[in-house]
């Protein structure tokens, strides 16, 4: 009886020692699944919470140890991920860990471009404002002046050269924008249209400032040349240029919400300095022709311009043709001269430029001037007088002959 109960405790002693044994495997088992999952899920979080480089420093080393840590026991693990695996978690989390990489790559690169154009913006913007307080300083002058000729002409001299520095610095900031941004794809446009929401003005801000202060300045402008303002022309016509050039994609980048709004502005802001241009440049240039012995028919546009040169050549060369006077002549010279030394070859280009005469209208030209040369010199007399000379010697001869023989 007493061997029967030993043998009995025996037995329930070795089923509980069987029964806490898989329980213990059973927790421990459990406590590795519960300790992956929450190691798994931290990992997670600070891949995908990462906004800088910084934040992901040590990431790749930790997933490394993760991986090494479970992979023993990955049997275990995979039972609990079902129908995941630990395999797949751990390559899951790489693809974050890379994906996080490149988007913060993308980030800092973008916010280093931002970074640069403000620097860039800010020095345009110190740069023009210290022309612009030049240009006005001299403005003033210029109209405290008018009693002294001589130091006018100085003044305006400045005046004409602070116009030229602001020309060609507003050009190489137009010549870089070209550059950055003529061939840039519609990927890289959305890129930077999302970093550019912090910059305080973008380039089309910029550049509708431009604009304006030049039409400010064709204005205010008193005392210039023709070639002063066949040369804000040309100015013109270079930002008309450049903007159907890069105008879309500039709009399309740091306007995206009103690309289309934003492009009429800017055209509509070229046009009003066109007129402001043109309302100087015609008298200017009728002025110009005047002073110089041409009186052209009125003009207030490039075609009636090509129009008033044609008639008045071609009105000369008709009249030349009629009366081959020494007068007509002397027209046909003076307006060769200044023609060639003056229009073309001192304004040719601005000319061009400034869409005020194409090259084929001054070859046109060039033409017509070419057949009032031809009837422009006078006919000589001299073979008239020679043969009335000669009448008269004749007549001489025969009275004297007629008298002899009498």
């Amino acid at each position: 009886m007493k061997k029967t109960i030993n043998q009995s405790l025996s037995i329930l002693a070795a089923l509980l020692f069987v029964v806490s044994s898989t329980v213990v495997a059973q927790q421990s088992d459990y406590q590795i699944q519960q300790d992956f999952r929450a190691e798994y899920s931290e990992l997670v979080n600070r891949v995908d919470n990462a906004v800088s480089s910084e934040d992901l420093e040590g990431l790749n080393a930790d997933i490394d140890g993760l991986e090494a840590e479970y992979s023993e026991y990955s049997d275990i693990i995979d039972a609990a991920l079902y129908p995941e695996t630990f395999s797949e978690n751990i390559s899951d989390l790489r693809s974050r860990y890379a994906a996080s990489e490149q988007n913060i790559s993308v980030i800092e690169q973008l916010n280093e471009r931002i970074r640069g154009m403000m620097e860039e913006l800010d020095q345009f913007r110190n740069q023009m404002a210290n022309l612009d307080e030049e240009q006005a300083d001299l403005k003033q002058q210029l109209d405290r002046s008018s009693a002294n000729e001589r130091r006018q002409a100085a003044l305006i001299r400045q005046y004409r050269q602070n116009l030229e520095q602001r020309d060609a610095f507003v050009t190489e900031f137009l010549e870089n924008l070209m550059t950055k941004y003529q061939s840039m794809d519609a990927s890289t446009q959305s890129e930077i249209s999302d970093a550019a929401e912090r910059l305080e003005d973008n380039p089309v801000e910029v550049l509708k400032t431009i604009i304006s202060e030049y039409t400010s300045t064709a204005d205010q402008s008193s005392d210039l040349s023709s070639a002063d303002y066949l040369a804000m022309r040309a100015q013109h016509g270079y930002f008309v240029d450049v903007w159907n050039r890069i105008g879309d994609r500039l709009t399309n980048t740091f306007t995206p919400d009103s690309p289309v709004q934003e492009r009429q502005e800017v055209s509509d802001l070229l046009a009003a300095y066109q007129a402001s241009v043109d309302n100087k440049l015609w008298n200017a240039l009728s002025t110009s022709f005047n002073q110089n012995g041409i009186e052209l028919g009125s003009f207030t546009s490039s075609d009636t311009f090509f129009d008033a040169i044609g008639i008045y050549v071609g009105n000369a060369a008709e009249a030349a043709l009629e009366s081959n006077s020494e007068e007509d002549y002397e027209a046909y010279r003076n307006f060769a001269n200044y023609w060639n030394s003056t229009v073309k070859g001192e304004w040719g280009e601005l000319l061009i430029e400034g869409n005020v005469l194409t090259t084929a209208q001054m070859a046109e030209v060039d033409v017509q001037l070419g057949t009032w040369g031809e009837n422009a010199p006078p006919t000589s007399n001299l073979m008239f007088i020679l043969f009335l000379i000669s009448l008269a010697v004749i007549l001489g001869l025969v009275v004297l002959l007629v008298t002899k023989k009498s």
